[in-house]
């Protein structure tokens, strides 16, 4: 039997989660699945990955990491920071979960403690950035900020409703804001104005599915998706694609993969960057991908 260790946000999403979590470890001790259980409620910010990284190696066979993209983020970077080398499971419980989604990771008490007596791990890729990690994505200009500008309490009430609301009331305000960039990499080189650049890991971006229609967690390359200034006319066509999965092609859209990317503003301007729905700092960044950096656990079928 294993020794497994959850670390919970409670503040994510919607509350009426944390039953569901009491069900799954009842059922994983009930099964003999699991014999020991530590349990960690986050309070602030860097609690989960504290946590996570002060976990010895051999300590735990698992953790759970319970919350959404950033305590997923958290867990991430400590177990990586920390050196442990735990597999990780996902339990998602924020209002977007794009790598949950991506993975197509189980939420019912059932399916998530088959899970875990099957225990699949799948060794993943990792975007780096001055030494921090992100599991999923990070992004700059139009809407990228929605995540952590949304209070916690819209989240919970209104789900993805209140990212589209704030994304809605943000779209007149940046339209005619764009960012003079310099993009760097082996593959592809460009001094343009943009709206919106992303570095993916997984397909899906706010929610997105088939934002980074290419990408894989496991291929050793990061998505790069350049949305370039368009008229007012052309945008509602544009964010058309993006919902349909049809903008790669687009001529105001920049798709390509790279292991390494060097984002720099060209202006005096500040543009802050995003990573995992949470606030990094901001450009110039240098992003590179950390192959099979962690372990996460999946179902058969994304092996």
């Amino acid at each position: 039997m294993k020794k497994a260790k959850f670390i919970i946000n409670p503040s994510s999403g919607r509350q009426n989660f944390l039953k569901t979590i009491e069900g799954m470890i009842g059922k994983l001790i009930m099964d003999q699945v699991v014999n020991h259980v530590d349990v960690f409620y986050t309070e602030k910010q860097d609690d989960a990955k504290n946590a996570a990284m002060n976990m010895k190696k051999g300590e735990y066979d698992f953790v759970v990491a319970i919350g959404g993209d950033g305590t997923l983020n958290e867990v991430v970077n400590g177990v990586v920071l920390g050196k442990n080398e735990t597999p990780i499971a996902v339990i998602s419980a924020g209002t977007v979960n794009d790598f949950a989604n991506y993975l197509s990771l189980p939420q019912g008490i059932d399916e998530f403690c088959d899970l875990i007596k099957d225990f699949n791990v799948k060794e993943v890729d990792l975007g780096r950035i001055d030494g921090t990690y992100f599991m999923n994505v990070l992004a700059g200009g139009l809407l990228s900020d929605v995540g952590y500008k949304v209070p916690k309490e819209l989240k919970a009430i209104f789900g993805k409703l209140a990212y589209y609301v704030e994304g809605a009331m943000d779209i007149p305000r940046n339209l005619f804001h764009s960012i003079p960039l310099s993009i760097e990499t082996e593959e592809f080189s460009e001094e343009c104005e943009c709206l919106l650049f992303i570095v993916a890991n997984s397909q899906s971006v706010g929610g997105f599915r088939n934002a980074a229609p290419l990408a894989s967690v496991s291929d050793g390359l990061l998505d790069v998706l350049i949305l370039k200034k368009v008229e007012v006319g052309q945008l509602s066509n544009l964010l058309l694609k993006i919902v349909q999965g049809d903008h790669i092609n687009h001529p105001n859209v920049e798709y390509f993969q790279t292991k390494k990317i060097d984002i720099n503003i060209l202006d005096d301007s500040k543009v802050v960057v995003d990573y995992d729905g949470e606030c990094f700092g901001e450009l110039p960044v240098t992003i590179e991908v950390a192959p099979k950096a962690v372990k996460i656990i999946v179902p058969k079928s994304e092996e």
